[in-house]
């Protein structure tokens, strides 16, 4: 079919993506403007295509017409890292036959610019058009349930997820069969529902051993590991987190995440000691928001251990940190850690100073969880209710403290490297 004028190719209908995004103007939102108009075509054209079955693919476009469009994006004056995937889509798109690495790959690099523009609804329409080019490649398939699940489409998240597990045991293809449990079982944990979360996690542990894949064996240790703190079962905890950190050593950079997740329980635990070494250890390995949350962290150790100074020095250099920051470039929980620590002290002026900070920046930032945290805590103080460490199992000190122990060596040997 050949459109009049120079206009790209006039589509039947008001096409949908298979999440059922109707393509009208809200799916551009974040899209530059001179952009629009050439991202909206292409999504048309693509949607058409793969609705259509095979047989009938070929037959779709004028291809003198998709030469001229793909010529067009070729040599326009559109910014390179979308013109380029563009023009290769359209000119897969009239190819006979298409050919599906290159148009889903090109998909792909559009999704990516496009989440560089916060053009959220447009990545993932194209995220799952590369999907759907290649039906019978996993990781594609794997790749849009990411995308949806991270940003709050769950219920179509789990239908992609779950297509990429089954498409990847038949293609043999053991990392997308990890990934996709591991993807399930986080979708599942979201929703409350332990269970189902245990035995996707379980079995994505299972596959990780099954294929030698180091990586993804830590990964599921570690996210068991988070389960099991859910479920309280300190026992399976520690069990995981040393399975986790066994696996990691294949994989360093993970290291630093588990090592403060660790430090984290313990801290909770009362075992502040423990945990203030691990998350000295794991500070120069993290960036950005992260690195001001383990410095908060640390600052909440060394009130729990009963370190007046080190506490007071540890806000002190927080509050450098954040004075040139916005309030919505401020984690709410790092003032909350550091609020829990004001009142280890019971420096009720300080604590009451720091909750209604992190109340302010969580509201700014729409942390709704860090807003309710803020809100029992200043309930707490106003009740002069000093938090009180859990009573500790000290059974279980020694190998706690092996853990520890391993958890900075290799933190520590990491950052030598590094250095």
């Amino acid at each position: 079919m050949r459109p009049e004028n120079d206009a790209p190719p006039a589509l039947p209908g008001d096409p949908v993506i298979a999440t059922g995004t109707v393509l009208g103007p809200d799916l551009l939102a974040g899209v530059p403007a001179d952009l629009g108009f050439a991202v909206w075509q292409v999504l048309r054209a693509l949607h058409l295509w793969t609705s259509q079955p095979d047989r009938e693919r070929e037959a779709l476009f004028d291809p003198e017409y998709m030469e001229n469009w793909e010529r067009t994006l070729l040599t326009g004056s559109l910014e390179p890292d979308v013109r380029f995937p563009l023009a290769v889509i359209v000119g897969e798109l009239a190819a006979r036959p298409a050919g599906e690495g290159r148009l889903s790959w090109a998909c792909v690099c559009v999704a990516d610019w496009a989440l560089g523009h916060r053009a959220i609804r447009a990545a993932l329409a194209f995220a799952e058009a590369a999907a759907l080019a290649s039906p019978m490649q996993a990781r594609y398939a794997w790749l849009a349930g990411r995308l949806l699940r991270t940003h709050g489409d769950s219920r179509q998240a789990e239908r992609w997820l779950r297509r990429a597990y089954r498409v990847a045991v038949t293609q043999k293809d053991g990392e997308t069969q990890a990934r996709s449990l591991t993807a399930l079982g986080n979708l599942a944990l979201r929703r409350g529902s332990y269970p189902a979360a245990r035995a996707f996690h379980t079995r994505a542990l299972r596959i990780s051993r099954r294929f030698r894949l180091r990586e993804q064996e830590g990964m599921a240790n570690h996210d068991l590991f988070t389960l099991s703190l859910r479920e309280n079962n300190r026992n399976d905890a520690e069990r995981f987190a040393r399975g986790a950190l066994e696996a990691y050593r294949a994989a360093p950079g993970r290291i630093p995440r588990l090592a403060h997740d660790v430090a984290y329980w313990w801290m909770e635990r009362g075992h502040y000691a423990r945990a203030l070494r691990t998350f000295e250890a794991v500070r120069s390995h993290v960036p950005g928001d992260d690195r001001l949350r383990v410095l908060a962290n640390i600052a909440r150790s060394h009130a729990g251990l009963g370190n007046h100074q080190q506490y007071k020095a540890c806000v002190s250099s927080l509050r450098e940190l954040m004075e040139p920051l916005r309030p919505e470039q401020i984690p709410a929980s790092a003032l909350l850690e550091l609020a829990n620590g004001a009142v280890a002290l019971e420096d009720w002026v300080l604590a009451d100073a720091l909750i209604q900070q992190s109340y302010d920046v969580a509201r700014v930032r729409g942390e709704a969880d860090d807003v309710l945290s803020a809100e029992a805590l200043a309930t707490s103080v106003a009740r002069r209710d000093r938090v009180s460490a859990p009573a500790l199992a000290e059974g279980r000190a020694s190998s706690g403290e092996q853990l520890a122990n391993d958890l900075v060596e290799l933190l520590t040997a990491e950052g030598a490297l590094a250095g």
